[in-house]
């Protein structure tokens, strides 16, 4: 999923048309995205003999803001929310549920806007995004509550499909890749691996 998120960016800029950039929308001073979705979370721990800690697939909300530098450039905020529940991985076994994670991720960054096919709101304006910010966990297994908190880097791609004048679809596939801090949440050291959180949503955009 990395690789074709990575491979969708680069699309996105490398077949538009020199003809096609004159045709760009004109950049809006600012919008803001209300969205939902899915999302998939890699292991929080990779144990031995196959075992992991996870969370499993869930619903994601969350709202986007952008701030336009121009028609291409644009800073961009965002902050998600998301139920799933904390899963072992065990061989033969598979999946078992042991508790509830809460996840919240909020994150800054950058969206380069590519030249869009179609004027007004007839088209589609394809974009990539890159940034960083975190992710913190609430977990909560038999009573028992912890937080967790780690640095994430992410990476976007999308595409807005304008309705009418300022309102139309954002429609986005985004990447979330941190390393769960294990020792903050038990006090125990492990050494454990990036991992990527895959979100796919659409929503909203609404320009001012």
């Amino acid at each position: 999923m990395k690789t074709n998120i990575v491979r969708l960016a680069a699309l996105a800029f490398l077949v538009a048309s020199p003809a096609a950039a004159q045709r760009l929308q004109s950049a809006q001073v600012m919008s803001v995205s209300p969205y939902a979705g899915y999302m998939t979370f890699g292991s929080l721990v990779n144990g031995p003999l196959g075992t992991s800690l996870t969370n499993a697939s869930a619903p994601v909300y969350g709202v986007q803001a952008n701030l336009g530098l121009g028609s291409v450039v644009s800073v961009v905020g965002n902050v998600g929310y998301s139920e799933p529940n904390l899963r072992a991985g065990i061989p033969i076994l598979g999946g078992v549920n042991l508790g509830k994670s809460k996840v919240l991720m909020y994150d800054a960054g950058l969206q380069l806007s590519a030249p869009g096919y179609g004027t007004g709101t007839k088209g589609i304006f394809p974009f990539v995004q890159a940034g960083i910010g975190a992710m913190r966990y609430d977990v909560e297994v038999s009573g028992l509550s912890r937080r967790a908190t780690n640095t994430a880097f992410n990476a976007a791609v999308g595409a807005d499909i304008p309705i009418v004048p300022n309102f139309g679809l954002r429609i986005q596939a985004k990447d979330y890749i941190g390393k769960f801090d294990f020792n903050e949440a038990t006090s125990i050291d492990i050494n454990n691996k990036d991992s990527h959180n895959i979100a796919i949503s659409a929503g909203l955009k609404l320009s001012f």
